[in-house]
């Protein structure tokens, strides 16, 4: 059924689209850091970083600045 499955990854895409993606997921992730619910953060993290993965990108990691 799903025999000529062809799929697009980030160097595919148009820049504008990849912009768009990246931009989503930027903000994404700094709601998530908003809220300082570290375990919220890790899991938006996980999700961010396997959808950039999905588009053959080389992921997506979090560092949190204590001060």
């Amino acid at each position: 059924m799903f025999e000529n499955i062809k799929s697009v990854g980030l160097k595919d895409m148009h820049h504008l689209q990849v912009q768009a993606l990246m931009d989503l997921i930027g903000m994404t992730l700094k709601i998530a850091a908003q809220t300082k619910d570290l375990e919220l953060l890790q899991e938006v993290e996980s999700e961010c970083d396997e959808l950039v993965k999905l588009f053959g990108g080389a992921g997506v990691s979090v560092t949190i600045e204590t001060s």
